[in-house]
């Protein structure tokens, strides 16, 4: 089970009976939590625009107003974005006049317009929309974009002239950076209708089923969970399906103890590399060093030894047999055995390579090994999981090609529920499956979508289990959590291409050390 702070996702009607539940027709209270999640939604729009561009000195923004509390949220994170960068511009583009909009959002309304009336430019609500705003277009573009036409009351189809204004902003190149109050207009709990494409979605307070839906994807863009208490004033039934707090990984910020030693802090074996995928092993440890294992043994091909000791000498190499193809041999199983006997976590497949003599030493390992076990990459065979006797304590972390082949032509949510193993499948938003228990982590960039980063998380996870601070799930999702909180602050220094993998490294203490 998972012991770490979440919430669950509910479905649109679940989240309106839950937020009518919570405020009890309260405006002021309402207003209250609109005002931080307004507020959230602009600054981590800022944070998030940086992973294009550094923020330009009179950077001009797009809102999107509906009537409704979305509106009120744009509204308010566009007063957000205008009054921490003082020389920045906004356009807004409402869909009623402000007459017409509740009573919060024209309240946001005069604050916003108070605060930047000169600095501000309102398109009217018309069948002209759309021109008017090519015609704003046409000396500049704009450097982000928030949409909070629609909210979760949407009903389908779209009315004019959001059809047309939506074509125009999809199409467009005048627009940089996309994002979303809870769902992008056009998405809804009963569908989709041409919906706006967005890079970011600003899940506040709550996260809708809709968001998670595999349909969605491409509108949605990455999700970001900006968590605003609800959960922690009210409680739900229990259901399967949440996410991970932003604030879960203050868990591991704490001092070490005083009077520990390196094997207070947990020993990892880890099995690794081949002659022609060496560079994985290496990635791999030095991911579980970064994570503050306190002893790293790391088994590779003898072939790669000396190399890898100059490289890494905080870790102790082993030396093992080769198969003829550079892969580790099954003759090295006893000498491992003399190392994992120390061990307090055991994890393997990182470079390891596809020869059936290799699948057979991971295969003995695991039911040897009395302790944790991680299972990476190619150490993810079918053969492998049907002979460990004690799946309980065996984590494999699969991406989505990875589980299509181990599943086969099992429905995979069956084949999911059905397992003992704590199951990492990821992806752009990575699921912890722990009991039938799914937990999304929802951080984490795009720069991760390269090779190696697979590597790194299975030594920061590795790292993890061995130190037992946790259960397994919870260190699971703590090293899912961190693995992606570091790729976002490198993609913000530096963007998400012209980056290395391994730079996310020196990043996983900035990113356990600063709350976002």
């Amino acid at each position: 089970m998972i012991s770490l702070p979440t919430d669950p996702v509910l479905t649109c009607e679940q989240s309106l009976d839950f937020e009518q539940e919570f405020f009890e027709s309260d405006l002021e209270q309402e207003w209250q939590i609109m005002t931080r999640a307004g507020e959230g939604i602009g600054d981590a729009l800022l944070r998030d625009v940086r992973e294009l561009r550094t923020i330009p000195h009179r950077p001009r923004l797009l809102a999107l107003v509906g009537k409704g509390h979305n509106g009120g949220d744009a509204l308010i994170a566009t007063k957000r974005f205008l009054r921490t960068i003082p020389t920045a511009r906004a356009v807004l583009l409402p869909l009623e006049p402000w007459q017409d909009c509740r009573p919060l959002t024209q309240r946001a309304w005069e604050e916003l317009n108070e605060l930047a009336d000169e600095r501000l430019q309102v398109i009217d609500p018309s069948p002209d929309s759309l021109a008017e705003l090519e015609k704003i277009t046409e000396d500049g573009f704009f450097h982000a974009m928030v949409d909070g036409w629609l909210g979760i009351q949407a009903k389908l189809p779209l009315r004019d002239p959001m059809p047309g204004l939506i074509r125009w902003i999809n199409q467009s190149d005048k627009v940089a950076v996309r994002a979303s109050v809870d769902l992008p207009t056009g998405v809804t709990g009963h569908g989709t209708e041409n919906p706006l494409r967005v890079d970011f979605t600003y899940c506040t307070g709550i996260v809708k089923e809709p968001v998670l839906d595999p349909v969605n994807a491409e509108f949605v863009g990455r999700i970001r969970y900006l968590d605003l208490g609800f959960f922690q004033a009210m409680k739900m039934p229990e259901i399967n399906q949440r996410v991970l707090r932003p604030s879960a990984l203050q868990t591991l910020r704490r001092l070490r103890f005083v009077q520990g030693d390196k094997r207070s802090h947990g020993h990892l074996f880890l099995l690794a590399g081949s002659r022609e995928l060496g560079g994985a092993a290496l990635m791999a440890a030095e991911a579980s060093l970064k994570a503050g294992v306190g002893l790293l043994t790391v088994g590779i091909p003898e072939s790669l030894h000396a190399s890898f000791v100059a490289q890494l000498p905080e870790a102790m190499w082993v030396p093992l047999p080769e198969t003829p193809n550079g892969c580790i041999a099954l003759e090295g199983l006893g000498k491992i055995r003399q190392f994992t006997n120390r061990a307090s976590a055991f994890a393997a497949g990182p470079g390891l390579g596809v020869e059936k003599e290799t699948f057979s030493l991971v295969r003995e390992l695991c039911n040897f090994f009395k302790g944790p076990i991680l299972l990476d990459a190619d150490a993810i065979q079918a053969e492998i999981l049907e002979k460990i006797i004690d799946l309980k304590r065996v984590v494999i972390t699969p991406h989505a090609g990875e589980l299509k082949r181990l599943v086969g032509k099992v429905y995979q949510e069956d084949w999911i529920s059905q397992q003992d193993c704590t199951l990492v499948l990821k992806g752009s938003h990575t699921q912890i499956w722990s009991s039938q228990n799914c937990i999304f982590s929802l951080g984490g960039s795009s720069a991760l979508a390269r090779g190696g980063s697979g590597d790194i998380l299975t030594g920061i996870l590795g790292a993890l289990l061995a130190k037992n601070s946790h259960s397994i799930p919870d260190s699971c999702c703590l090293g899912v959590q961190w693995h992606g909180r570091a790729a976002e602050v490198l993609a913000r220094q530096h963007g998400q291409e012209s980056i290395r993998t391994t730079e996310i490294l020196s990043y996983l203490s900035f990113a356990l050390r600063n709350d976002f």
